[in-house]
């Protein structure tokens, strides 16, 4: 299965609006300039990507562990 980057893009994205929106209900981030909230933004999303392409390798690596066949040593 081929990963479609223009998906991730739009994801991240759609999910930095939902996440700035929720943040928004729940403080006042009238006190803060826009480029502070993009920068903060912008780094929370980058590791929230970073924490996905993590989990995405080591779930990977064990798949790839567990269906690799076993070799035979002793021929």
């Amino acid at each position: 299965m081929k990963t479609r980057s223009t998906t991730i893009v739009w994801g991240a994205i759609l999910i930095g609006f939902a996440a700035l929106f929720l943040v928004g209900t729940f403080v006042d981030l009238s006190g803060f300039s826009g480029g502070v909230v993009t920068a903060v933004a912008v780094a929370s999303l980058g590791g929230m990507l970073v924490l996905a392409g993590i989990i995405a390798a080591v779930v990977r690596s064990g798949r790839n562990s567990e269906s690799a066949p076993a070799h035979d040593e002793s021929a």
